[in-house]
């Protein structure tokens, strides 16, 4: 059993029945009095010796990331860093999925975050967390057009503007098409929150970027069309140096465009003269 000593009148009673000692009666009157103690005391720890008095003492430790369970050895450093704790929490939580290590965060994202409110940040590292980061060879950059996109959306709503939204879920990439790509053509895919670029350079490349009229301009792409299917219509013209769709941020679907550049002249005529 636990009695609350909240009050003086409390401890006066215990006083009486024997509860606690004349000194630690004094003690705790004087605490109450100045407000500065509320405290539990049990009836078995008060009945063994000259009475022990067990003062529940507040641990600014003690709730501390609660309910996240144990944290990585970087959770302190992003504390250190100034992040607030439920951020740096977030952020550990996605560390521990294994998408994004700590190492892979440069200053300007970690800046970026810490400057960010509360909630804005909690909402950025969810969408994070739920972005395909496959082909993303810059998580930090990844991160800062998140945030950035985020920014875009929030300055619009606040200013009575209507905000790009999808109503029918867009269908993504084929990405067993693009890994069978991937491995045939030894290519790489890097992809932003702006664009997906596809080689450049090809490999085993030798020399600079193509010259002047090996690039070529294709718009009117389907906002669902990706490279699974642009790269072999691409493919018949010629060798592709490289090929960037371009991405909308604000929708998550591809801008209706994208450039293609070709080893060679003769491959771009053919891409130009290509039928629709």
């Amino acid at each position: 059993k636990t009695h609350k000593v909240s009050s003086v009148r409390s401890v006066l009673e215990l006083s009486q029945r024997r509860r606690i000692s004349g000194l630690r009666f004094f003690v705790l009157l004087s605490l109450l009095v100045r407000g500065l103690l509320v405290c539990a005391v049990t009836s078995r720890e008060m009945a063994e010796g000259n009475g022990e008095l067990v003062e529940e003492m507040t641990n600014p430790k003690m709730g501390e990331g609660a309910g996240d369970g144990e944290r990585t050895e970087d959770y302190t450093k992003l504390l250190e860093y100034g992040l607030d704790k439920k951020v740096a929490g977030k952020l550990d939580d996605i560390y521990k999925t294994g998408k994004l290590a700590h190492s892979e965060l440069d200053e300007r994202a970690l800046d970026a975050l810490k400057e960010f409110p509360v909630d804005g940040a909690l909402n950025v590292l969810g969408q994070f967390l739920e972005s395909n980061l496959e082909h993303v060879s810059n998580k930090s950059a990844y991160l800062c057009g998140v945030m950035k996109t985020y920014r875009q959306k929030s300055r619009a709503t606040q200013q009575g503007l209507p905000t790009p939204a999808i109503t029918v879920q867009a269908k993504g990439p084929d990405e067993d098409k693009i890994k069978a790509i991937l491995e045939r053509t030894g290519y790489t895919l890097d992809v932003t929150t702006g664009q997906r670029k596809y080689g450049g350079p090809p490999p085993n490349w030798e020399g600079g970027t193509p010259g002047n009229g090996c690039e070529v301009f294709c718009g009117k792409i389907p906002k669902d069309m990706y490279e699974d299917e642009l790269i072999p219509l691409f493919e018949k013209c010629g060798k592709i140096w490289d090929l960037r769709l371009m991405m909308d941020p604000m929708t998550g679907t591809n801008r209706g465009y994208a450039f293609v550049t070709f080893t060679s002249r003769d491959a771009a005529c053919n891409a130009v003269r290509e039928p629709a």
